[in-house]
């Protein structure tokens, strides 16, 4: 997906939000929309949903922000896993989310299906 370089519309801000609540609803909110509105909006859903998962978070935290209780989820998240899942965790973890565990650090190799389950823990968790 290209990058933006305007700010979205509100319709398509809206068709966004619907899309990631939603999807099946976004076609009938669109309708209601008037002609070119619906055609800027359409155009955006249509361009999420043949991205891939990752491009489709990625876009929707860059026009809604970060998830405000996100360190919290991973802070619970990282104290309910077991040692090794934790180390698995903190490899997983964003840079700027690492720091929030300074008293961990990846000691040892992690397991590939191990690593793959803290990814996508990780990415539940700030989403």
């Amino acid at each position: 997906m290209p990058p933006v370089a305007r700010e979205l519309a509100f319709e398509e801000r809206v068709a966004l939000f619907v899309f990631a609540l939603h999807r099946e609803e976004c076609a009938a909110l669109l309708a209601h929309f008037a002609e070119g509105p619906r055609r800027a909006a359409t155009s955006l859903v249509d361009e999420l949903a043949r991205a891939d998962s990752p491009t489709r978070q990625a876009r929707l935290t860059r026009e809604f922000g970060a998830r405000a209780d996100g360190p919290r989820r991973l802070r619970e998240l990282i104290v309910e896993a077991s040692p090794a899942m934790r180390l698995a965790l903190v490899e997983q973890l964003p840079e700027a989310q690492r720091a929030l565990f300074p008293h961990l650090a990846p000691v040892a190799p992690v397991a590939p299906a191990m690593r793959a389950i803290a990814a996508r823990l990780v990415r539940e968790a700030l989403r």
